[in-house]
C-alpha cells in the first residue's frame, strides 16, 4: 500500500510520464541555417473528488486453532491516507477533495538542434517536471522541481544514438496508448489522496509504466516499417528488498512496425527488459524480466489500443517497482512474484470533442508457499506453507493477505476549446481484491479541469 510519508518514493513510484510532453508541438524560439533552439511543455490543474471503501492495516481471520492477525499486502489505499470515516480498527467511508495536476503535471522543455553535416544533425533537450499541489496538503511545504530528462541525440539516414536521461524501452508502447488515447489531458486513477502527483492515469491497471532512466539507445532507420531500437540503463535494484544490489546494466530492447494511411495508421510493438539483482551481502541473485506487447490502431476518429505484460518481480505501477508485493519478504529466499497485465483503450476524436474509454488489469501471481490455508503445517511436505521454517513443531501464522489483482475501469471527455487550450472531465474506477477472505477495495474518483499546452 502507499505510504503517505515517503516523499521521494513516491515522487519516482508513480511514474507519472509525459509521452511527447508537448502535444501542440515545438514552439521556435531561434532558427538559423545550423541552430534551432526550441521549447515545448504544457500546464495543467484539476479538482478531483474520490470516495469508496476504506482497507484497514490489519485484517482478522478464523483459523483452526482461532483468529489470526493479517495484514494485507500490494495495492489499494490504506486508512492513513484514505481519512477514513470509521475507526482505525475497522473499515470506513473514503471522501477526498484534492486541487491537483494530471496525468503529466506541469512541464518546461527547452532544447537545441545543431546541423552537422549533410547527414548529421545533434539534439540536446531538458525536460523539468513539476506539479501543483504540495504534500499531505500542507501549504507550506515547497513543490520541488524534478528533471525527468536531459539527454543528447545524434541522428541521420543511419538511425540515431541517444545518450542521457529519457524513456526506457520496456512497455513503453502501453504507456503510449494510455497517454495518447486515455490521459494527455486528464488525471485518471490518482494513487495516493494526500500526496504529490502526477496522477497514474490507467498505470497499475493493465498498463506497466516504462519510467525514466540514464542509459544509451541506438536506433534503426525504418525498414520496410520495421524499426528496432536497443539500449543499456542504469541497472536497477528493488529498493527496500534484499535485492538491492546490482553488477552490470541494464538491456532492453523494441521491435515496432509502422504503417500509414489515408486517414489513419497501425503501430505495433514488442518491448523486454532483462536485469539481474543480487542479495545484499551474500552470493545470490535472481533475475527480473518482462516482456510487453501490443498495439495502436487509427482509423479515421476510432483510435483503438491494446497492449499486455508477463514477467518476474516487475511489480505493480512501473518495471522494476519495488512494491511489498514483489518478493516473498516473510519467505527466506526472498522469491520474486511473477505479473501480468491487459489493456485496452478507446478514443473517438470527433473534432472539438474526445470520447474515451478503457479497461484494464493487473495480476499478481502467487507463489508456491503463498497457497496456504491459513496455518504453517511444516510436518506436512505434501501441504505448501507460508512461513515455512522447516520446524514441524512450530506452527507459523500466516500474516499476509497478498493482492490478487487491481481492475479498473476509466472513461472522459475532452473539449478542445482551442489548439492550445482543452477541458477534461473523467472518471476511474479503482477494485483492488486479495487472495484470502474476499478482501476488496473499491475507489470511484471524478476529476475535471484544464491544459494549456505549447
Amino acid at each position: 500500500m502507499v505510504s503517505s510519508s515517503r516523499r521521494i518514493g513516491l515522487r519516482l513510484a508513480l511514474v507519472v510520464l509525459a509521452m511527447a510532453p508537448g502535444a501542440a508541438g515545438e514552439v521556435t524560439i531561434f532558427k538559423s541555417p545550423d541552430w534551432e533552439v526550441f521549447t515545448d511543455g504544457r500546464v495543467q490543474a484539476f479538482l478531483s473528488y474520490g470516495w469508496g471503501d476504506t482497507i484497514t492495516p490489519q485484517i482478522q481471520l478464523q483459523s483452526p486453532t482461532g483468529p489470526i492477525d493479517v495484514r494485507p499486502v500490494g495495492g489499494g489505499v490504506n486508512q492513513g491516507e484514505a481519512l477514513s470515516d470509521g475507526s482505525t480498527s475497522e473499515g470506513g467511508n473514503y471522501s477526498s477533495t484534492r486541487v491537483r495536476s494530471g496525468f503529466t503535471g506541469n512541464i518546461f522543455g527547452f532544447g537545441l538542434r545543431h546541423r552537422l553535416g549533410e547527414d548529421l544533425s545533434l539534439k540536446g533537450y531538458i525536460h523539468i517536471n513539476s506539479v501543483i499541489e504540495s504534500i499531505d496538503r500542507r501549504k507550506f511545504e515547497t513543490v520541488e522541481p524534478d528533471v525527468r530528462q536531459g539527454y543528447l541525440e545524434l541522428s541521420g539516414s543511419w538511425g540515431s544514438f541517444l545518450a542521457g536521461r529519457s524513456f526506457t524501452l520496456f512497455s513503453r508502447g502501453a504507456t503510449e496508448i494510455t497517454y495518447l488515447y486515455g490521459f494527455r489531458y486528464g488525471v485518471g486513477f490518482p494513487p495516493s489522496p494526500d500526496n504529490l502527483g502526477p496522477t497514474n492515469g490507467h498505470i497499475g491497471f493493465g498498463v506497466l509504466a516504462n519510467g525514466f532512466s540514464a542509459g544509451m539507445v541506438y536506433t534503426t532507420p525504418s525498414v520496410a516499417g520495421f524499426k528496432l531500437s536497443a539500449g543499456v540503463y542504469d541497472p536497477s535494484g528493488i529498493v527496500g528488498s534484499p535485492w538491492e544490489r546490482t553488477k552490470y546494466p541494464r538491456p532492453e530492447g523494441e521491435l515496432s512496425y509502422d504503417r500509414t494511411f489515408e486517414g489513419g495508421l497501425v503501430h505495433l510493438f514488442l518491448n523486454g527488459a532483462w536485469q539481474k539483482v543480487y542479495e545484499r551481502n551474500n552470493t545470490r541473485d535472481v533475475t527480473v524480466s518482462g516482456v510487453g506487447y501490443g498495439g495502436r490502431v487509427e482509423l479515421g476518429p476510432v483510435h483503438l489500443g491494446v497492449s499486455g505484460h508477463t514477467g518476474v518481480g516487475l511489480g505493480i505501477n512501473y518495471a522494476f517497482d519495488p512494491s511489498p508485493a514483489t518478493y516473498g519478504e516473510l519467505q527466506q529466499n526472498f522469491e520474486l512474484r511473477s505479473f501480468d497485465g491487459f489493456y485496452g483503450q478507446l478514443q473517438l476524436a470527433l473534432g472539438k470533442i474526445d470520447l474515451q474509454t478503457g479497461v484494464g488489469i493487473t495480476r499478481v501471481k502467487p507463489l508456491v508457499y503463498d497457497r496456504v490455508n491459513f496455518i504453517d503445517d511444516d510436518a506436512n511436505p505434501d501441504t505448501p506453507s507460508l512461513n515455512d521454517d522447516g520446524d514441524p513443531t512450530q506452527n507459523d501464522p500466516l500474516t499476509i493477505n497478498l493482492l490478487k489483482h487491481q481492475f479498473g475501469i476509466s472513461g472522459g471527455v475532452v473539449y478542445h476549446a482551442a489548439d492550445h487550450l482543452h477541458f477534461d472531465v473523467d472518471y476511474f474506477r479503482a477494485d483492488f481484491r486479495w487472495q484470502l477472505a474476499d478482501q476488496k477495495q473499491i475507489l470511484n474518483f471524478v476529476n475535471a479541469g484544464c491544459t494549456f499546452d505549447w
